[in-house]
């Protein structure tokens, strides 16, 4: 429930503005537990325990910074050396409660599965609620191992690092925190403290004298994030929620509990599919469905090409509003047979959701952001 608050609380056009910036409480502001508890936990994480954890660190601040669905984070400073840290501290008996909440779901997912009217798809494409389950389930099990995450950190800022002559570096306009992996565990992540703005705190925003111009650029430059992400680096963050995309001006990413990779396969067809949405090319876009993987194999590919078609058409044609009501019966018939030719496999729906949250993210620094839109002069670094 939390996640999907989150994911609501980027779409404004959804709800409404009051809706929404209740919602938003979810990214970052939810009721947190007094810092005497999380410190608490804090010494439960260490094998040593309140000992072991003044020895490695002091000033620690018993306001969090933020309080999310999983944990809460909380400044502090390294006794070795001084350096600002912000570490976070895992809520308790999430394992269990995942255990609970998962073996309900996945018994209500096999129900809903052989109800006679369920014909084996989801929203109109080939699917199941139990491989929906199954796949939110190793993917959200990783979420609350914050080793994973410090690993997937670790990862991202790697990826992002890299400097040869088609991509280079994006230490000019992106960062991360830097992760202590060996300060880290399963209940505990420690990283480097980076004094930030949320993308949607336009009084902040305001106060920190960003202007409107290089709003613009910042939404570009997360477009120009998750295009490198997809389609070179075969690994993204599938969370970009305000919470995470954080401006100091430069972005700074936090928050890789959640992560996905896809196949080069998949990362070559997104790209195309991108390319062939630019150019309203329904042949290139069809080859595109072909190299992601995402048409059943009896799939009527003319049929298919025929609803591109239209599609193009009507997004190019100022006539697009003028279909009859016969006509849009029609299409709406034609919608469904279509999107039974196609498959969903859970990469592409983190992608999805992803580009959801960003897109939301991003228009409170660009109304008019669209990511194919805004990605599209970077195509040239892939």
């Amino acid at each position: 429930y939390f996640k999907m608050g989150q994911i609501v609380s980027c779409r404004k056009g959804l709800l409404g503005e009051e809706w929404v910036n209740s919602l938003a409480k979810l990214q970052d502001r939810v009721p947190a537990r007094s810092g005497q508890d999380a410190l608490d936990l804090a010494y439960s994480a260490f094998e040593g325990g309140e000992e072991e954890f003044h020895r490695i660190f002091t000033d620690f601040d018993s306001s969090p910074l933020a309080a999310a669905s999983l944990g809460q984070v909380h400044r502090a400073m390294l006794r070795e050396n001084g350096n600002e840290i912000a570490i976070k501290v895992q809520r308790p008996n999430l394992r269990l409660i995942y255990d609970q909440d998962f073996k309900l779901l996945t018994k209500v997912a096999k129900l809903i599965d052989k109800l006679p009217s369920n014909n084996k798809n989801v929203g109109g494409i080939e699917s199941s609620w139990s491989k929906i389950i199954s796949d939110a389930e190793m993917i959200l099990y990783r979420e609350i191992d914050y080793r994973d995450e410090a690993s997937n950190a670790v990862r991202f800022a790697e990826n992002f690092a890299r400097n040869n002559e088609t991509l280079p570096s994006a230490a000019d306009w992106l960062r991360t925190p830097y992760i202590y992996t060996e300060l880290s565990n399963e209940q505990i992540l420690v990283q480097e403290y980076v004094p930030s703005i949320k993308v949607t705190d336009k009084a902040k925003l305001d106060a920190a004298n960003v202007t409107q111009e290089e709003r613009f650029k910042l939404a570009d430059d997360l477009a120009r994030a998750y295009l490198r992400q997809f389609c070179s680096n075969l690994f993204f963050s599938t969370d970009p929620h305000p919470g995470t995309c954080i401006i100091m001006p430069r972005i700074v990413m936090y928050d890789f509990g959640q992560a996905a990779t896809l196949t080069q396969n998949q990362a070559d067809g997104i790209l195309e599919i991108i390319e062939a949405i630019i150019d309203t090319d329904v042949d290139r876009s069809i080859d595109a469905f072909l190299m992601m993987g995402v048409l059943v194999d009896d799939a009527d590919l003319n049929q298919i090409r025929t609803k591109v078609a239209e599609n193009y058409r009507k997004a190019t044609s100022s006539e697009a509003s003028n279909v009859t009501t016969t006509n849009n019966t029609e299409s709406k018939g034609s919608d469904a047979q279509v999107m039974s030719y196609f498959t969903l496999p859970a990469e592409y729906a983190f992608v999805a959701r992803a580009i959801t949250q960003l897109d939301g993210s991003c228009k409170s620094l660009d109304p008019e952001f669209d990511f194919i839109s805004n990605a599209a002069p970077f195509i040239v670094e892939i």
